[in-house]
């Protein structure tokens, strides 16, 4: 029986990967085109007349909370699950042809984010009414629908729980402890997916849940806000993000592998370096860009967090597409190479990231609707819309189009 494999088509990895890019900021643009409207048009007929009622401005937010928790949930969670956790399992069980394989996958994962949706929504919306389906999709009045902002708001961000919680067990802790006392994939995948979960609802619960809504007990607070703000809360997450998704995003492992490779040292010692580095780069950042920020009329903190997506997303898209450029043969040192692909992505990620505030307006996926009216996810949420088709080119689609099916 043949065995298939994906050949690139374009062989210099620079070259095919700018083509990659120019393919998944197109995929973007319409995507999100696309998918905002029909997610705006769907909410606004399932919402009627209580949706119309309201004022100008909580109508807009309330959408684009709405139509940010579709993408998130359907589309962002499930590539976590699916490809980290689960290791893309049974995407080429009925075919390895391309892009069928990844189109079933694709719809199989957003039907699992759709049913994770509806089942949490339905269990926490039982005794919290800011996540009863009712309120989030046809609040009554204007009070309610600001309450269905701060729900739609806190579980939209259950994704960047799932980012935080789950991602590293794959990057940091390569899977432990499933991966070192069984063989069976399907223990180590399942197990880790179960774990990550747990994990990601236990950080939800104290540390996004208090960022969007306030407890109180006889007019007494009884929950505090996690650093103080929002915005600097999401700052750090993306730095955070950005230190533990390095070892394992060109790095090989480093820099916890200077000290060991064994789990689960590694893991926890990855996770103090990134920990650390997050805080202390959160302040010299917040210095260095808050002259940018004032310009922009923009927090200090969104700008910081912004800067640091950005540099995540030059990471995953120079790891994935421009296979790690440059390679081996051209730096022979493992260490060498490394330190160069950090460089790299930093100063494409630097400058990149100034180019993104300056420009978000442009974007039909930043800040640009096309006159069309659907909501935009703005400096961050933007930046996820083209990160997700790069991530989905990779993984589900095997970075088709720009490879071939090539018999092995």
């Amino acid at each position: 029986m043949d065995q298939y494999i994906m050949d690139k088509r374009i062989k210099h990895p620079v070259l095919s990967g700018i083509v990659s890019v120019a393919i998944v900021l197109l995929v973007a643009s319409a995507g999100w085109v696309i998918w905002s409207n029909i997610w705006q048009a769907l909410i606004l007929a399932f919402g009627g007349e209580q949706i119309s009622v309201l004022s100008d401005e909580t109508q807009a937010h309330f959408l684009k909370e709405s139509v940010e928790g579709t993408f998130f949930w359907f589309i962002i969670s499930p590539w976590v699950w699916f490809t980290l956790n689960l290791g893309n399992y049974g995407k080429n069980k009925p075919t390895t042809k391309q892009p069928i394989a990844g189109l079933r996958y694709f719809f199989i994962a957003m039907m699992v984010g759709m049913i994770g949706l509806v089942v949490f929504v339905g269990l926490m919306g039982i005794w919290w009414e800011p996540f009863n389906w009712q309120v989030l999709l046809r609040p009554e009045s204007e009070s309610q629908a600001l309450l269905a902002i701060k729900g739609w708001g806190a579980l939209n961000f259950f994704t960047l729980s799932v980012i935080l919680a789950q991602i590293p067990l794959v990057s940091l802790f390569e899977k432990y402890p499933f991966s070192k006392y069984t063989n069976d994939p399907w223990a180590i995948s399942f197990g880790t997916l179960f774990l990550g979960l747990f994990l990601a609802l236990f950080n939800w619960i104290i540390f996004i849940l208090p960022s969007f809504i306030t407890l109180q007990t006889e007019g007494q607070s009884i929950t505090g806000v996690p650093f103080d703000g929002w915005s600097t809360a999401i700052a750090w997450c993306q730095l955070f993000i950005f230190f533990f998704l390095l070892p394992a995003e060109g790095m090989a492992g480093y820099p916890q592998k200077f000290i060991t490779s064994k789990q689960p040292w590694s893991g926890i010692i990855g996770l103090i370096i990134a920990i650390v580095l997050s805080l202390l780069s959160l302040r010299v950042l917040r210095t260095l860009l808050t002259p940018l920020a004032e310009s922009e009329g923009l927090a200090p903190d969104i700008v910081v967090a912004s800067f640091a997506l950005t540099i995540i997303n030059v990471l995953l898209t120079w790891h994935h597409h421009f296979d790690d450029f440059p390679s081996q043969t051209l730096i022979t040192s493992k260490l060498g190479r490394n330190l160069t692909q950090l460089a790299i992505v930093l100063i494409i990620g630097s400058l990149l990231g100034i180019l993104w505030i300056k420009t978000l307006h442009i974007w039909p996926f930043g800040g640009n609707d096309l006159g069309l009216g659907h909501p935009m996810l703005g400096i961050l949420g933007g930046q996820f819309v083209y990160m997700m088709p790069m991530l989905y080119m990779n993984t589900f689609f095997d970075k088709w189009p720009v490879t071939k099916r090539m018999i092995k």
